[in-house]
């Protein structure tokens, strides 16, 4: 029985991912544009003389643990037959569900739109980016066809800044964010821009005020594999065809692996276009060392490759001057109050904060820092502990009965917009989880990643982070690229 909720659940999360895929087809929005320019204050850790040593502390136990570690809910193993057979019990119940739910929605059905709780933010040509003809894979995200949303944060004054943007799947949203670095006139100045996210409207006009100050864009830098922040590479670049793009090793794409030339980008030839070093030791790279390593110290983590697809790898760059350690996804810090590109549309936040499908919610600040508590543990762990998942036909049933005013918080992220697959038992019942995984803001690595690959390769993983911590030592600052 256990088995079969478990992987209700996760039929569920593909009815999800299908029907984003359905919306990425096409896109009707609105024409006018807007020119509000938000100036939010996020939470860069400037770590203690404790937290400098939390990748080693944290990490440590990959050595010991290793692979023969018990994957919890995330590894349960059901023989493929049992696999196949839940499947094909489903798919009638999912057609159904797709023909009379999602496919029957149309513009004559909401002429009267109903007074909900939050509004809806409008899809304007200024936060509009479509995903593009290939985006490295053909997973749909959400932040590709929908509301792209920029926010811009002055990390240093004249030196450093990050944009934020959303990305996600069936409403669990995290924040996907770039960074970017004046360079100083011995890199050769200009702008150093690490993981780039989508160049919307919105994103390109905070870009060009930096280039009126600081000068052109001239490098690009990805610093991952991951897709998530690799998915708008390409289209970044083209925005700058003079720029140099520095690529992490070991990228790929899926279903099929193509080289990066294949993606239309601008940059060509060796001088343009090329791999990062796996070290910052001439002698040991695999090009010649960059024009902005007086700046900036690197450690190259991977590549780490699977034998069914995919990859993994990430870098971490040290701004010298700033003694500003960044990095992709190694590490994170979460506390209590959502960050602000999440509750700029807190309607996510608010479809997570109810404890099932019928429960009218309200917005203050109690029930948004509720509904990011079960955000997190859904985006880190896939399957909160504390959660009792419906059958099929009980939260398809439940999902006729959600109150008008809850309506649209799944709007664009969920099957029919209303799919509540489970229920809480309580307001608080996810609070020890989160304050497990929180710490109150300290520093970790998230499990999600730990558990499913850095446990693959603990000795290349923990040599890393020697690396990191030793050389790196005196960092006052980590800027990740998530949260």
């Amino acid at each position: 029985m256990e088995h079969c909720q478990i992987y209700t659940f996760r039929l569920l999360l593909w009815i999800g991912l299908l029907a984003r895929l359905r919306e990425v087809l096409g896109f009707v929005g609105t024409t006018h544009s807007s020119n509000e320019l938000y100036t939010v204050s996020l939470s860069h850790r400037v770590p203690s003389k404790n937290d400098r040593s939390c990748l080693h502390s944290k990490l440590q136990n990959i050595a010991d643990e290793g692979a023969v570690e018990r994957r919890d809910q995330l590894a349960r193993t059901v023989s493929r037959r049992t696999r196949r057979g839940f499947f094909l019990t489903a798919a009638t119940t999912t057609t159904t569900f797709f023909s009379s739910t999602v496919l029957a929605t149309s513009p004559a059905s909401a002429v009267t739109p109903p007074s909900y709780l939050v509004p809806t933010p409008p899809l304007t040509k200024d936060t509009y980016w479509p995903i593009g003809k290939v985006a490295f894979s053909l997973l749909p995200l959400a932040g590709t066809r929908t509301r792209r949303k920029t926010l811009q944060e002055t990390v240093i004054p004249n030196l450093m800044w990050t944009h934020d943007q959303i990305q996600g799947i069936v409403n669990v949203n995290v924040p996907v964010r770039q960074i970017v670095v004046k360079l100083s006139n011995s890199s050769g100045g200009g702008l150093w821009v690490y993981n780039p996210v989508a160049p919307t409207p919105e994103m390109l006009r905070h870009m060009h005020s930096l280039e009126a100050q600081h000068g052109p864009v001239r490098h690009i830098v990805l610093g991952t594999v991951a897709l998530e922040h690799k998915a708008a590479f390409c289209s970044f670049c083209r925005q700058y065809p003079n720029a140099s793009a520095w690529v992490q090793p070991g990228q790929w794409s899926f279903p099929l692996n193509l080289p990066l030339s294949f993606y239309g980008l601008p940059q060509v030839g060796s001088n343009r276009l090329q791999e990062l070093p796996t070290t910052i030791n001439p002698s040991g790279s695999r090009n010649s060392l960059p024009e902005w390593a007086h700046d900036f110290d690197f450690e190259t983590l991977g590549p780490f490759h699977f034998q069914s697809v995919g990859a993994f790898s990430e870098t971490a760059f040290y701004h010298k001057s700033t003694h500003s350690l960044l990095v992709t996804d190694v590490v994170c810090s979460v506390t209590k109050d959502a960050p602000a590109i999440i509750q700029e549309d807190p309607r996510a936040l608010l479809f997570h904060a109810r404890n099932n499908a019928m429960e009218l919610a309200t917005d203050d600040a109690e029930t948004r820092q509720r509904g990011w508590r079960r955000m997190v543990q859904f985006g880190l762990v896939f399957f909160p502990s504390q959660i009792e998942v419906k059958t099929v036909s009980q939260a398809l049933r439940e999902s006729q009965q959600v109150p008008s005013p809850m309506r649209n918080l799944g709007a664009g992220a969920i099957p029919g917009d209303t799919l509540y697959p489970w229920s809480w038992k309580d307001d608080t019942v996810d609070v020890p989880s989160f304050d497990a995984i929180s710490q109150d803001g300290k520093l970790f690595c998230p499990p999600i990643l730990t558990k499913l690959i850095l446990d693959r390769e603990p000795v290349a993983t923990l040599a890393w982070v020697d690396r990191v911590t030793t050389r790196f030592g005196d960092m006052q600052r980590v800027v990740p690229c998530h949260l």
